[in-house]
């Protein structure tokens, strides 16, 4: 479909091959039943199929999907100019083998799993980013969509010896929430409705609610309290004798009260993690239906027909994880198969992806059979599960020129036309603007750092009976007096500051504080492991988030992809400004079109990074040596064509005359000097020209920010 240029917006280091890779001719069988399937659907339903992309566009909209971003100008050129007539497989492969396509996937990770790096309250130390280290480990090791799963369902113990905690902590003290977001997540099926009454829509009741959920109710996201057994059992030996009075006295007395604002202070890194207990869940006490009283104890129960096979000496939350992710259950790898169906065609055979009912019906059903059949084929591989779909015949297609109502069935006859995601936008400027982007990653040296100093730490504390405990309490206490002082005095400034809406005052009186926490944390930290403890590490940044790397010297510190980042991002960044999910419920991206959008495009954060002399766009655009050639450049780098000939007329016109002179340096060089004096002076006039060139080249500025500033760059065609 042919969209304006003009129009603005408004709206590879090769993986291990997946153990689960099918031979050549069981991919071929596999694309051949599925593209059966379309055809005939085609035939039924008098379904007019569009014609083939052309190889360019193909090519942009396999890296888009597989990579996350447009292709490089050398990568588009590179692949027009292969041969091949197997070409575009040999692409598929390599994408999907490439840290780029683990970019992209952890984007859509942290969307389903709503990742925070710092996770809600801020008192969870380092879960958040350690969670999300997690989920990076898993993708690029190409972890199977169910083991991930039950490893996620089953989680246990502290964040640094098992991530996948965080899918716990994520829900910290709301039990009841995060079974209701598992369902939305692994089954596709949407409850919450049914955690205060029977569903209005659908068939499940509260009591089935409850019953499911108390399989995780037993999980506890608070751990430490054997630590704090041991100081309680040691004060009251020390308190051995005292009357009750005395002993509340002493509890409530202002030294009982610095002690205990020390322990937690002492025990605040190893506060959080899920530890199973057998806590059990009872209705709540305002419970009105027949089938149960309330506050009585709940038995648990799946939904759906296939019963939990109970085995002896096997916890009932592994019994619950095994009976999520087994492929007999009748919507885990369906709605798995859709969510993927859905990530290359941009729309699932069954719409909302993650709310089916008893009555769903996929829009071509014999297909979403196939494809449930073919994830467990592939034991439930991501990424061999792609790279099949992106070779069906239907991914070809060129884009229908409508988009489809969500009520009426969409038959498949291409991808749908599309908006870029926000890390989608955000990667194709970043490959714009830093070469080698996919390459630049985070300081591996940090989490590593992280992880071995809050180890230090456990096993420090864990190896401190509670006499020991008690007395590093009393020590932090006595030292931490002038700081805590301080801070409750900041905390009264800030509380008349905001009452006086001084905003001035509230950000200077908020930094203050936040520096006489760290002091606070540092005075325990150290107390605890020794003066050279790095404490930093444990309770924030260790220093540069990024490796120094010479390869990227004068590029900007702040771009990187997506998955690099902070995530969600902080709020005004460009991610948020474009959709970004902020990972508060599954799945909440957007793709709406704002003029805030528009404004950042015209003026935001690439300006100064895209125009970099040294940026990939420039130096193609420097290698160009006539104006013609470098218009082409700009097309071909963001848009990922060539231009028609009326845009290079519309394009030329718009060069004054200075812009369109050739350079030659060896036309400035007197022809009757000396070798040795040629080339020092050739030299000169190189650096010269290059200056002259580079501002030359600010007129081709307009033509390529023009093209940034359209539809048809900012779509997934």
């Amino acid at each position: 479909m042919k969209i304006s240029v003009i129009l603005p917006i408004i709206f590879f280091p090769l993986l291990c091959v997946a153990e689960n890779k099918l031979s050549k001719k069981e991919t071929d069988a596999e694309i051949a039943a599925i593209n059966k399937i379309l055809g005939s659907t085609y035939k039924k339903h008098d379904v007019k199929v569009p014609t083939k992309l052309d190889d360019a566009l193909l090519a942009r909209r396999l890296y888009l999907k597989a990579a996350g971003r447009i292709p490089t100008h050398e990568e588009l050129s590179s692949y027009l100019a292969n041969s091949s007539k197997n070409k575009k497989n040999q692409l598929i492969n390599q994408l999907v083998e490439s840290s780029a396509f683990d970019s992209q996937m952890l984007n859509w990770w942290a969307d389903l799993l709503r990742l925070q790096t710092r996770m809600r309250g801020g008192n969870q130390i380092g879960a958040g980013q350690l969670y999300v280290h997690w989920v990076r480990e898993q993708i690029n090791k190409n972890v199977p969509f169910d083991e991930m799963a039950f490893n996620l369902i089953t989680a246990e113990g502290y964040p640094w010896e098992n991530g996948a905690v965080g899918y716990y902590l994520r829900d910290a003290g709301m039990p009841l929430d995060n079974m209701s977001n598992t369902t939305q997540i692994f089954l596709g099926t949407q409850m919450v409705c049914a955690q205060c009454h029977n569903h209005p829509f659908d068939r499940w009741t509260q009591m089935e609610y409850y019953q499911m959920a108390s399989y995780t109710y037993g999980i506890n996201s608070s751990k430490g309290g054997d630590i704090q057994s041991k100081i309680k059992k040691h004060f009251e030996k020390q308190s051995k004798g005292l009357s009750s009075k005395d002993k509340k006295k002493k509890v409530q007395s202002k030294e009982g009260l610095a002690l205990r604002r020390s322990v937690q202070e002492m025990l605040r890194p190893l506060r959080y993690g899920a530890t199973h207990t057998n806590r059990k869940l009872t209705l709540p006490h305002d419970y009105q239906y027949d089938d149960g009283k309330p506050k009585s104890l709940v038995s648990p129960s799946p939904i759906f027909d296939n019963p939990i096979s109970e085995k002896g000496g096997e916890s009932k939350v592994h019994m619950y994880g095994e009976w999520m992710t087994n492929s007999e259950n009748p919507r885990f790898t369906k709605v798995i198969a859709n969510r993927m169906w859905k990530k290359v065609f941009g729309r699932g055979l069954v719409e909302p992806v993650d709310d089916w009912r008893d009555d769903t019906v996929a829009s071509i059903p014999e297909l979403l059979e196939l494809l449930e059949k073919l994830m467990v084929r592939v034991n439930f591989d991501l990424r061999e599960f792609q790279r099949i779909l992106f070779q069906v015949k239907a991914f070809e297609h060129a884009a229908p020129d409508y988009i489809p109502n969500i009520e009426t069935p969409y038959y498949f006859e291409a991808p749908i036309l599309e908006r870029m995601s926000a890390e989608q936008i955000w990667d194709s400027l970043v490959a714009l603007s830093i070469p080698d982007s996919d390459e630049r990653k985070q300081n591996a040296k940090v989490i590593d750092q992280r992880l071995e100093r809050f180890k230090q730490y456990q096993e420090e504390i864990e190896s401190l009976n509670g006499e020991k405990l008690t007395k590093l309490a009393k020590k932090g206490a006595k030292a931490s007096k002038e700081i805590n002082d301080e801070m409750e005095d900041l905390q009264k400034q800030l509380r008349e500051a905001q009452e006086a809406d001084d905003r001035e005052a509230v950000a200077r009186l908020r930094r203050e504080y936040g520096k006489a926490r760290n002091q606070q944390r540092t005075v325990f930290a150290k107390l605890i492991m020794g003066p050279d403890f790095e404490v930093k590490s444990l309770y924030g940044n260790s220093g540069n988030t990024y490796s120094k790397n010479e390869r990227w010297k004068g590029f900007s510190s702040q771009i990187y992809r997506a998955s690099e980042l902070q995530t969600p991002a902080q709020p005004g960044h460009f991610l948020q400004e474009f959709g970004q999910s902020d990972r508060e419920i599954a799945d909440n991206a957007n793709k709406h079109a704002s003029v805030t959008q528009a404004l950042t495009l015209l003026n935001g954060t690439f300006y100064g990074a895209l125009f970099n002399k040294e940026s990939p766009l420039m130096k193609k655009l420097s290698e160009a040596m006539n104006p013609q050639g470098k218009i082409k450049v700009l097309f071909l780098s963001i848009l990922n064509r060539e231009p028609t000939s009326d845009e290079l007329k519309m394009c030329m016109a718009e060069l004054s005359p200075a812009a369109t002179n050739l350079f030659d340096v060896n036309q400035k060089i007197p022809k009757h000097l000396s070798k040795e004096k040629k080339r020092t002076l050739k030299k000169q006039i190189e650096k010269k020209l290059a200056w002259e060139k580079f501002n030359r080249n600010r007129e081709y500025f307009a033509i390529a920010w023009s093209l940034i500033n359209t539809r048809q760059f900012s779509f997934v065609q």
